[in-house]
């Protein structure tokens, strides 16, 4: 089974930031576990643009 998700973070208008940011991970389900198959970082750390 794939499983494709997209969470979305929502940064208010007037806050600095502002916006909407996805994150997006493609999983591989089998019986024996699971496996990330995008391989992109994850978490606000990698969230920021500099």
């Amino acid at each position: 089974m794939v499983i494709s998700m997209e969470p979305m973070i929502m940064i208010p208008q007037g806050m600095a930031g502002a916006g909407g940011y996805r994150e997006h991970d493609i999983l591989v389900v089998t019986e024996s576990g699971n496996e990330n198959i995008t391989k992109f970082p994850y978490g606000p750390e990698h969230n920021i643009i500099k």
